[in-house]
Order: C-alpha cells, then structure tokens, then sequence
C-alpha cells in the first residue's frame, strides 16, 4: 500500500479524536456563552432580557476599561457580543456544521481572549486560553475531509465514492 492511498483513507482513530476535541471545544465556548445570561441570584437563564446579560458582563467591562489601554466602545461592544458568539459557534463546533470554518472562529474567539487577559496582563489565565487555543487547532488539524465524518459536514457533504 503506498503512502498516498493511505493518506485518503479515514483512520476511525483520527476521526473520533477529532469528534472528542470538537465536543470540548464547542462545549467550552456554548456553556461560556449561557452561563452570561444566566441570573446568579436565581439560578435561572434568561435569553430575552438583556439586564440579565448587562450585569453579568459589568464587572467584565468595569475592569477591562479601569486596567486596560483599549477603548470603552470597543470592550463595551466585545462584551456583548461575545456572549451570542461563544453560543452560535459553540452550536456549529458541536454539531459539526462549517466545522473547519467553526473551529477557526473558535480558536480566534479564544485568541481574543487571550488578548484581553494580555492587556490586563492576567498571565495565568492568559496560559489557560493558550491551552484552549491549541487544543482548538489540534481539532482543526484533525479536521480534514477524511477524518471529520462524525459531524453535520461529514454526513451531509460525504463524497459519493465512499
């Protein structure tokens, strides 16, 4: 068997790797991003009221702006819409839909992360996301069209031949 035919065979290996990695990936971003609409006196989630979402991100805007260099429109607009991002590419990292292009964003998303806590500097933390930034590209690696059969993408856009 030569090297190029074993390269475009699927290694089940590979693919749930990548199923495991995507999973974290994606439930790490999607939990983040409800736990900011969840109320901490009730315990209770709630999507369709921002109060809920403004005083969870306060003391996230408060501190960015009182310790940071960066602009208050700009961490007021990043912190809002970071919440429904972690969410929406969470779900597509989960699932598996757009899955490289997901776990690209997502990877991004924790790059921006990771600058924020650069800027602080909060350098523990900073190493954490770094952690998550590479685990996050490892599940792209893994991505590839062969491997990433356990996802929307893999089921629905599947080559004929197979």
């Amino acid at each position: 068997m030569s090297d190029a035919s074993c390269c475009t065979k699927c290694r089940c290996e590979i693919a749930f790797a990548n199923l495991i990695l995507r999973l974290w990936v994606g439930l790490r971003l999607f939990m983040a991003g409800i736990d900011k609409f969840r109320d901490k006196a009730t315990k209770l989630y709630n999507f369709s009221d921002w109060t809920t979402l403004k005083a969870n991100v306060k003391p996230l805007f408060d501190n960015m702006t009182k310790e940071t260099f960066l602009p208050d429109i700009m961490v007021a607009n990043y912190v809002f819409v970071l919440s429904y991002a972690l969410i929406i590419v969470g779900a597509w990292v989960i699932v598996g839909l757009f899955t490289r292009l997901s776990l690209f964003v997502a990877g991004l998303l924790f790059v921006s992360l990771s600058f924020g806590l650069m800027a602080l500097p909060d350098d523990d933390q900073a190493v954490f996301r770094g952690i998550e930034v590479a685990i996050t590209a490892f599940a792209l690696v893994t991505a590839s069209r062969q491997h990433n059969r356990l996802s929307l993408d893999g089921l629905l856009f599947r080559p004929k031949a197979d």
